[in-house]
């Protein structure tokens, strides 16, 4: 039994060129994904940060550095929490021994860094 195939259609290069209608169209459908759908995490310049630590800076000092800044702030936690009483001083001076636990650690880690 043979089956009877009809010959595909003849395109043109003109009839496969996309319409201005239809580049319209697919230019309304992508602004609309983008204002819907934006990148999850836009790209935040490094110009806006508060802070700027420089790349050529060496273990050693920048360990030293998170060690000084960890004891300021536990030093702070604890001032704090000294005034106050019940839940909330409960709340403060365990930041401060958190804190007082990440020096430790940077101290730990800075005793492993060789000197120069």
């Amino acid at each position: 039994m043979k089956k009877i195939v009809p010959d595909p259609p003849s395109f043109t290069l003109q009839d496969t060129a996309p319409s201005d209608q239809q580049l319209l169209d697919r230019a309304a459908a992508d602004r609309a994904l983008n204002y819907y759908f934006p990148d999850p995490k836009p790209d935040r310049p490094v110009v806006t940060a508060l802070y700027s630590i420089p790349d050529g800076v060496n273990l050693e000092a920048a360990l030293a550095q998170a060690s000084e800044l960890l004891r300021c702030a536990g030093a702070t936690a604890s001032e704090a929490g000294n005034g106050l009483d019940g839940a909330a001083r409960d709340r403060v001076l365990s930041i401060a021994y958190l804190l007082e636990l990440a020096k430790a650690y940077v101290d730990k880690s800075l005793d492993g860094v060789t000197t120069h």
